[in-house]
């Protein structure tokens, strides 16, 4: 089994390092696009390249989720049906469960591994406390705050040689992939790691051209970093402790497991009815 990832990565020169040391321990490929980064980012993945982070190409076009396609569609014929794609590997985001331990177990009926992403942020209080120096690996000790409820998603699927890649829908990933697995696999997520960072990024988003026409970026509607800040009497502190990684009081609003299986119900009610 293999695993092929796919990083679509914009300034993140501060954290891009670490995870792509990390992934590089369970990817077989890491296929990289640089969308146009400015703050050295492009620079520091050129300088990792090798057998496994491969460098697919700086892209100077507005943000699409098809770039996540067209790497697809150019080396699915290295996979094969044993395989899996990593068809969205954030550059803000560590595993916690190793994905080719993980993938390994899950049974072939299943087709589409989601993720539960540990989101953390930083508190009013941590600013009170510490001040964050804008370097990840410095940082991160005081980054101890996780969001209740996170978020989760798909983040893996089963390589088929049939699954083709639908342009112009802004899809993270193809359609009709197959069966969800109900277990989630574990991610770290550092979207938010100082306040120099986080206001940049928000400028970025907000400045784009995406951004202003609606079709991407739409849902970020803070200007300020201060919007973004945690309390920790809303959040769940870290201990360290794996178990608690995968606790259920660590709530998921958004279940992309159940949300399947309520519409293949739905479906199923509507045949029998008649509607389709």
């Amino acid at each position: 089994m293999k695993i092929f990832a796919i990083m679509l990565v914009k300034n993140e020169a501060d954290i891009v390092k670490s995870v792509l040391l990390s992934a590089r321990e369970w990817a077989d490929k890491i296929f990289v696009i640089d969308n146009d980064s400015t703050d050295g980012t492009w620079e520091i993945v050129n300088s990792l390249a090798d057998d496994v982070i491969i460098i697919e190409r700086q892209e100077k076009r507005t943000f699409n989720r098809d770039f996540r396609g067209e790497v697809f569609e150019k080396y699915k014929a290295l996979a094969t049906k044993d395989d899996w794609w990593a068809f969205a590997l954030d550059s803000d985001e560590f595993y916690v469960d190793n994905p080719k331990e993980f993938l390994a177990k899950v049974p072939g009926k299943f087709h589409i591994v989601n993720k539960k992403s540990l989101d953390y942020v930083i508190t009013k209080e941590d600013l009170q406390e510490y001040e964050f120096t804008g370097d990840f690996e410095k940082d991160k000790g005081h980054l101890k705050y996780i969001k209740n409820p996170c978020w989760c998603e798909p983040r893996f699927f089963r390589h088929r040689d049939a699954i083709q890649w639908e342009f112009g829908k802004s899809q993270q990933c193809p359609h009709r992939l197959g069966v969800h697995y109900p277990e989630y696999i574990i991610v770290k997520h550092y979207q938010n790691r100082s306040p120099k960072q986080m206001q940049r990024r928000l400028d970025l988003r907000n400045s784009l051209p995406e951004k202003k026409d609606g079709r991407c970026f739409h849902h970020v509607k803070e200007t300020d970093f201060h919007e973004l800040l945690g309390e920790r009497r809303n959040c769940v502190y870290d201990t360290g402790e794996i178990s608690l990684y995968h606790d259920n009081k660590i709530l998921i609003p958004n279940n992309p497991v159940r949300q399947s299986i309520l519409k293949k119900f739905a479906l199923r009610a509507g045949i029998a009815l008649g509607k389709f």
